[in-house]
């Protein structure tokens, strides 16, 4: 895989790469800035509302992790410092709303994060109200951009997997039946398995194309009947929007009652190194799962694009700062998200928060790191979809749903 010099892309990535405008604009961009209060009339902030403590921390790492490498390939805007000021959720919806409060007062340009959709909701609230535009990382709930026309995302929402993933169970599983496994009075997957359910549906013209809806208890502790009635219902499509710790149960259940020829379908929450610990616990179980990134594709795949231009830089960028060659979604997500936020201000010529969110919606095509993204009307990326598979303990692309 081709590498760039990292000092060739600091050195050209906003005049040349990134930014669409012409450089000989740049007196008249800078004029359009204006001093605010407590924050230097060359300094431009942009927040980073994440969990820096408590459970939610790692995945919060995460998203930082990938905006500070952005950050470091890009720390101007047109001879601009952008400086990055952080506001801790501490995995707590009483504790986010104070850190939006406290990050409101800094006046940012534009608000990165946060993981959590809960948190992420109460955010689009109060920033809204201030006119403030922020950019999702991971967070899929669709009621934080579609009440807040200031809220964007660069992931796709739990309707989109749903969407996505009958897609593959139609077109390359080429199974006209699926089951499905939810968790009892859990909130988050409903949206997700009814759009499944419904493109099943639609797909295969089949008002009982789901054979099996099965909820599980929220304090279950095995699964051993449920498996026998997915035994049962003869599905080989398995589509399972749980935590991996119920998917874990389920895996287990499966694999005492001797299922073997099946798939389950999980949701890009799954797309961790933790899963693929689960698939070597369980190797005769295939699972699939929704992505936003992958570095690799299958031999023989149906994937026309995973990676867009910044690919091979943030590639190269995660090795030098972490060692390794493959990097978590997550930390790509961030970059992307870092990366569009530098862009609207550019655009913009300007940091008012209207100026800002009128250039994101015209944003189309963008080269992220996770592929290629442009906003729809409601702030939600028009972006493919792909669907990874665990081969050699390494997530790879083999399918991607437009």
């Amino acid at each position: 895989m081709r590498r760039t010099r990292l000092a060739a892309l600091t050195a050209g990535l906003v005049c040349a790469v990134f930014f669409m405008t012409s450089c000989s604009t740049y007196q008249n961009f800078k004029e359009a800035f204006f001093e605010k209060e407590g924050q230097a009339a060359d300094t431009i902030r942009i927040g980073v509302l994440e969990p820096q403590t408590g459970n939610d921390s790692p995945m919060g790492d995460l998203e930082i992790q990938g905006i500070e490498l952005a950050h470091n390939l890009v720390p101007e805007i047109a001879g601009k410092k952008v400086e990055l000021i952080y506001a801790d959720t501490q995995s707590n919806i009483y504790a986010a709303e104070t850190a939006v409060d406290a990050l409101i007062e800094k006046q940012p340009a534009i608000v990165l994060g946060s993981y959590g959709d809960a948190v992420s909701l109460i955010a689009s609230q109060k920033l809204g109200e201030k006119q403030i535009p922020a950019i999702a990382v991971t967070a899929t709930n669709p009621l934080i951009t579609a009440n807040n026309s200031y809220y964007f995302r660069v992931s796709f929402t739990d309707a989109s997997q749903g969407r996505a993933l009958a897609e593959y169970v139609f077109s390359a599983l080429q199974l006209k039946q699926a089951a499905v496994v939810k968790v009892r009075d859990e909130d988050t997957s409903t949206e997700m398995v009814s759009q499944f359910s419904a493109r099943l549906e639609k797909l295969t013209d089949d008002e009982e194309c789901i054979v099996e809806s099965i909820e599980l208890p929220q304090d279950v502790k095995t699964c051993e009947k449920f498996a026998e009635r997915l035994k049962a219902s003869g599905a080989q499509a398995i589509f399972m929007p749980v935590s991996l710790s119920y998917a874990e149960k389920m895996f287990d259940a499966v694999d005492k009652a001797g299922i073997n020829a099946v798939t389950f379908i999980g949701p890009k929450d799954w797309h961790s190194d933790d899963l693929i610990k689960l698939q070597q616990k369980y190797p005769q179980i295939t699972i699939a799962v929704a992505a936003d990134f992958t570095a690799e594709t299958a031999d023989g795949a149906e994937v026309e694009t995973v990676t867009g231009s910044f690919y091979e830089e943030f590639l190269a960028a995660y090795k030098k700062a972490y060692g390794k060659d493959e990097a978590p979604e997550a930390v790509a997500l961030g970059f992307d998200a870092y990366m569009l936020a530098v862009q609207a201000i550019e655009q913009a010529g300007d940091v008012s928060g209207t100026k800002v969110k009128d250039a994101l919606l015209m944003t189309e095509n963008f080269g992220g790191a996770s592929g290629d993204i442009s906003f729809n009307e409601s702030g939600e990326p028009k972006k493919a979809i792909n669907i990874d598979v665990i081969q050699e303990d390494r997530f790879v692309s083999i399918y991607t749903v437009k």
